[in-house]
């Protein structure tokens, strides 16, 4: 990490600069922590002992990631990557070639889809055995509520809730689903070394600063971490900001442990697994979807944490799902007031398939529409995942980007990573190139992917770059606002809090 000297007084000199509101800044100028000159002629800024000239740069605000399971996405950086496999045989491919590269112990792969396969069925427990002989191994698939596991790991987890497949001759698979899944990589994770799991967090912060995330928002859940790897990245030292929540009905274990309540609490599954709720059914297989909590339960929820003072979050994909949380949040206003509940900014992540009208009543309870614009660039469209399960009409609506805006709904934009890779400049242009034509301007999508991650975290003092903000920002190789963006720029600088926390440029 390289500090400048920290807290003189210093600045970047750039051609260009954009921020979510107009401007044609080109200088920064930031003291310790604050930033505390912003303009356009640098014989006018104040007196610097040090100053960083990038002729050809464009300046923005830092990107925050308001979606991501970070170890998890370490665990990939440093596991087997499936996400371009294309058949059961290409799987095991890929873990037998890893398996003999690796010791490792459990061997750990997420990214697989079966969707698109020619034949559309995962390699076997007995098929991952013969790969990976003596090894315990789970291969999550891409939304990460469903995993592939080696008859070992398959005998030790127990319990026949629905949530394990099941072969012609009532035979375990080894294909796993929501918490028999859940309870798989609860031992898995047992088993992972702590030195590994340190080694995949560092990777993963290190890799957010590299693409100009200044901050993450960690979301900790019980089926797919730990409570105690939520504690790590919550007090861990990082080179992003990290805000940690944790995914219990009950809020008060997250705020015992200092964590954000909720976040990607699962009132219901995945598209991709068929366990998301939704009200038609899914067309191309079973519906496997359900709620996973009682409306009382929910309603409970947001009620306490808005007694509590904070802002709480769910997860729910159908429209089932969505219903149950708007209901939930509306229900505790009528408890315990709309200027309290609004005041704690709720999030509902995902939030892919609504309702005429959801976003509205969101926008009204002062909901933030936590969203992935990923999602619709890889499964939306007239041919894409969505389509396959609920046919064409479906998936053209399905993540209405224009729909929360027109609304006044907030958003806040996010990766899912690992489940998509993260990529901001990406998921901007996603949002601008809806696949149904619920498009939002590229300015719209970037205050989404760099402010609405503060805003639904309640941080006051930090995003844009003006006097007195905290001196987040990332600076870019070209100008992020104009042409195509065929190629998305590249990072020059990502700052923290007045800390350059990476940086592939040369100070004077």
């Amino acid at each position: 990490m390289n500090d400048f000297g920290r807290p003189r007084r210093q600045r970047i000199v750039v051609d260009g600069m954009h921020l979510p509101e107009p401007s044609d800044a080109r200088v920064v100028v930031w003291e310790d922590r604050r930033i505390v000159w912003v303009g356009t002629d640098p014989r006018q800024a104040p007196p610097v002992e040090q100053t960083i000239a990038l002729p050809g740069a464009w300046i923005t605000p830092g990107f925050v990631d308001a979606h991501v399971h970070g170890t998890a996405t370490g665990l990939t950086l440093d596991g087997v990557d499936l996400s371009s496999s294309t058949s059961a045989h290409d799987v095991i491919d890929r873990v037998r070639a890893f398996a003999a590269d690796r010791d490792d112990d459990p061997i750990v792969g997420s990214g697989w889809e079966e969707h698109g396969w020619q034949t559309a069925v995962p390699p076997s427990a007995e098929q991952l055995a013969s790969a990976a002989p003596g090894r315990r191994v789970l291969l999550d698939r891409i939304d990460g509520h469903s995993c592939l596991v080696d008859p070992q790991t398959l005998a030790q987890i127990g319990g026949d809730d629905g949530g394990i497949d099941r072969d012609d001759a009532d035979r375990p698979t080894g294909w796993l689903r929501e918490a028999a899944a859940g309870r798989a990589r609860a031992y898995i994770w047992e088993r992972l070394p702590a030195a590994r799991l340190s080694r995949a967090r560092h990777a993963a912060a290190a890799h957010a600063a590299g693409l100009g995330i200044t901050g993450m928002h960690e979301m900790g859940n019980p089926a797919l971490s730990s409570l105690d790897d939520a504690v790590a990245w919550s007090t861990g030292d990082w080179p992003v900001e990290v805000i940690a929540w944790w995914a219990d009905i009950d809020p008060s274990v997250a705020l015992t442990h200092r964590l954000r309540p909720g976040g990607d609490l699962f009132l219901d599954g995945a598209i991709g697994s068929r366990t998301a709720a939704v009200t038609g059914g899914y067309r191309d297989g079973p519906d496997l979807g359900g709620l996973f909590f009682s409306d009382s339960e929910v309603v409970d929820f947001f009620v306490r944490c808005t007694r509590a003072g904070v802002g709480g979050g769910v997860h729910a994909i159908g429209d089932a799902a969505i219903e149950q949380a708007v209901a939930g949040v509306e229900r505790a206003a009528d408890e315990v007031g709309l200027t309290a509940v609004r005041a704690c900014r709720h999030r509902i992540e995902h939030v892919e398939l609504p309702r005429p009208g959801h976003a509205r009543r969101m926008a009204a309870m002062g909901i933030v529409a936590s969203m992935q614009p990923a999602f619709d660039a890889v499964w939306g469209g007239p041919s894409g995942l969505y389509a396959s399960r609920f046919g064409r009409d479906a998936a053209m609506v399905s993540n209405p980007f224009s729909d929360f805006v027109a609304a006044g709904c907030s958003l806040a934009f996010g990766s899912d990573s690992a489940v998509t890779p993260m990529a901001p400049w990406a998921g901007v242009l996603a949002a601008t190139a809806h696949r149904g034509g619920y498009s939002i301007s590229r300015r719209a999508a970037l205050v989404a992917a760099t402010l609405g991650g503060h805003h639904v975290a309640r941080q006051e003092g930090v995003g844009p770059l003006r006097p007195g903000y905290r001196a987040d920002l990332a600076v870019w190789d070209g100008d992020p606002m104009a042409g195509a963006l065929e190629t998305p720029p590249r990072c020059l600088t990502t700052m923290v809090a007045g800390v350059v926390t990476n940086s592939s440029h040369r100070d004077s």
